[in-house]
């Protein structure tokens, strides 16, 4: 059928389709299975899909069940429908019994690492149902005291996705932690190696989380060369240069209240705080979120309150932002419910979602391979269909 179609019309007409189709069309002829798998089909596909904003986003959420105790992921698409129906995913973590998190998230990608002191990670595209677990570190998996911060993102100058693992070896005497090493990984090569850090003073809190923007990831660390109250900041590792900056947190105006903690987002395509504030008063513990924006990136001046989320006892985390404006937030203790707060109305709606132990990313379907991908879900042909299931209180 190609043959009498020119070329560049076919992939213009492939471009358009939903990764499921191409999944589909690659069993069409071994011309399309070629084109479809090209590298370069790939990235044309993916900045279609990227620029078009009439499609969903996707938003893949990992919770803890209540009653199994079992961790499951679930993806939806951020529209009206919104959580009505779910597809169910199996994880790549699954098989080996051991929790995990989720790192980060781009182009389709996901960056998943464990809990354990081994510091195992993988790459997974949930569309396409495939993963490649990263191989091991220079790090000794027998220190039991180690502990590790992942962030992961892509370097547009050479067309890489990477992985930094920078671990740290705890320091009873000082009940401190000392950095030990910082490695790189890249797709590109398969491969760790390590990266020259001068003087690096960070603290990093535990299972803090990760936001890629413009380039660089981001998390919340601790300074302790400052003094108390003023030693917070944000950590950028610019995946391009391959190097650390700081970047000054806004001023917050405390009004009597206590900033108990602070953490990283995307919005839009903007980097975001997420401000956590409780009164001091035990009796009447309320906790506001205050949501602040970087307009520019890189001007601290830029720093902007885009909205608060007014305070109740029943909010106990928030996760991240839907398209719509919308706060993803946990209401309630243990178990928790995922709900969307509407910041303008203070409307609140549920989603039917219990568990323990959330993470919410956006990703978009894409068909960015993983070359030399140790795992998927058949071990003959093409990825199979999801699971699509109803939502009827996961």
């Amino acid at each position: 059928m190609s043959d009498y179609i020119p070329d560049e019309v076919l992939i213009e007409i492939l471009a358009r389709l939903p990764v499921k189709s191409l999944l589909q069309f690659r069993s069409v002829c071994k011309s399309w299975n070629s084109l479809i798998a090209n590298p370069s089909f790939i990235t044309t596909h993916l900045n279609r899909t990227k620029s078009n904003t009439t499609l969903p986003q996707l938003l893949i959420i990992k919770y803890t069940s209540h009653i199994q105790n079992q961790e499951h992921c679930i993806s939806c698409s951020d529209d009206q429908t919104f959580c009505d129906e779910f597809v169910d995913l199996e994880n790549p973590f699954h098989r080996s019994g051991k929790s995990f998190k989720i790192v980060g998230s781009c182009n389709g990608l996901l960056c998943l690492s464990d809990y354990d002191v081994s510091g195992c990670a993988l790459l997974w595209n949930p569309s396409i149902r495939r993963f490649l677990t990263l191989p091991e570190s220079g790090y000794s998996v027998s220190d039991s005291n180690l502990r590790f911060v992942f962030g992961f993102g892509f370097d547009h100058r050479c067309n890489d996705y990477k992985v930094l693992k920078i671990g740290y070896l705890n320091d009873f005497k000082t009940g401190g932690s000392v950095l030990c090493k910082v490695e790189l990984y890249t797709l590109s090569t398969h491969s760790w190696r390590p990266v020259c850090v001068v003087d690096f003073k960070f603290k990093f809190f535990i299972n803090t989380s990760s936001a890629f923007v413009n380039g660089a990831v981001h998390w919340v660390a601790f300074d302790p060369a400052k003094k108390r109250g003023s030693g917070i900041l944000i950590v950028a590792f610019d995946m391009g240069n391959e190097v650390f900056r700081e970047i000054s947190l806004p001023n917050y105006q405390t009004n009597g209240r206590l900033h108990t903690s602070t953490a990283v987002a995307v919005l839009g395509e903007s980097l975001a705080v997420i401000d956590f504030e409780s009164d001091l008063v035990p009796a009447d513990l309320i906790c506001n979120f205050h949501i602040w924006v970087m307009e520019e990136y890189g001007v601290i001046e830029s720093w902007t309150k885009r909205y608060t989320v007014i305070g109740q006892h029943i909010f106990s985390n928030v996760l991240g932002f839907r398209r719509n404006g919308d706060v993803l937030i946990i209401q309630g203790g243990l178990p928790g419910e995922l709900v969307s707060y509407d910041p303008q109305s203070h409307q609140i709606k549920y989603h039917g979602v219990y568990g323990n132990s959330f993470y919410v990313y956006t990703y978009i379907e894409s068909l960015v391979a993983l070359d030399a991908a140790d795992g998927v879900w058949k071990s003959h042909g093409h990825p199979s269909s999801p699971n699509i299931v109803a939502n009827q209180g996961a």
